[in-house]
């Protein structure tokens, strides 16, 4: 029995010893070593709101005079003609601008992206010319008159789709929509007491025809832009060019009316003297930064 017990201890220290054996020959591994986790997709999809500032410029509308109650024969002492009807049109106007944007993005393929964008934007683009008033073919140009007109745009506003390519942290886009503008309209056709005959005068003061209305008009805007989004934030910067068209024309009147015995003048060919004012189309163009947070 004894001998049985010490032959089974023997081949289990013998199993033991083969099994550590074959341990010591086997390959070591080497450590693990941590594996960086692949870069984060740079992904424009989601809302996004920011602001913008710049610059805009303003069309040379066209402007007309029209006097259908020949004001010319109550204010002007031989002038019996009715006063021409002049065509003016000034140099294009420069101003700031400044303003908000809210919109959001779709990014439905790596390259490409379409979206929405609505903006609102404060600005001061003042256009004005000024020229003589005629009385043809009796005074060609009456001395010490004035006909003056003036369009300011004070703000704009428009809901534009845009489309772009995408390529890692930058955009190139298009976009356009509808647009609004409040846009003020002013005239004036003045004549001042003669320093010689033939000039305008009325009882010893002068005449004028004063006009001025705010409107808000209804338009569109196409344009484009270029915009980076600054990497590992939700920043994006961008510049952008936009046109605006108004392509509406409106006529105004105002009676004439003498300073300083007051009262509107009477006229030969109608009951009242006015004048007659008409303001061409309005375009615009804009160049403005802007700087987005994007919420994603």
């Amino acid at each position: 029995m004894r001998r049985i017990q010490c032959a089974l201890l023997a081949a289990v220290a013998g199993i033991g010893f083969a099994s550590i054996t074959r341990a010591a020959d086997m390959p070591v591994k080497a450590p693990l070593t941590p594996v960086a986790a692949p870069a984060p997709v740079n992904s424009w999809t989601g809302f996004y709101i920011g602001a913008n500032i710049g610059g805009g410029w303003m069309n040379a509308p066209t402007y007309t005079f029209a006097d259908p109650g020949n004001a010319a024969n109550t204010s002007c002492g031989p002038c019996k003609n009715a006063y021409s009807s002049p065509a003016l049109s000034g140099s294009s106007a420069s101003g700031w601008l400044g303003g908000i944007h809210l919109g959001y993005n779709w990014q439905f393929a790596p390259m490409w992206l379409t979206g929405v964008e609505g903006d609102f934007t404060w600005t001061h683009i003042d256009q004005s010319v000024n020229g003589p008033l005629n009385s043809l073919p009796i005074v060609p140009s009456v001395p010490g008159s004035n006909l003056n007109f003036e369009t300011d745009a004070r703000w704009l506003a428009s809901f534009r789709g845009r489309v772009g390519f995408v390529q890692n942290n930058w955009l190139i886009y298009a976009t356009g929509g509808v647009a609004w503008a409040d846009l003020h309209f002013a005239a004036n056709a003045s004549c001042l007491p003669p320093a010689v005959a033939g000039g305008c005068g009325f009882g010893g003061g002068f005449t004028q025809s004063p006009f001025s209305q705010s409107t808000t008009t209804f338009g569109f805007v196409v344009g484009g832009g270029l915009e980076w989004q600054m990497p590992a934030s939700q920043w994006r910067a961008r510049l952008e060019y936009l046109y605006y068209g108004f392509d509406r024309t409106d006529s105004r009147s105002s009676l004439f009316v003498a300073i300083p015995a007051g009262g509107p003048l009477v006229c030969i060919n109608t009951p009242t003297c006015s004048a007659n004012y008409t303001f061409g189309n309005v375009n615009l163009q804009t160049l403005r930064l802007g700087l987005s947070y994007a919420f994603r």
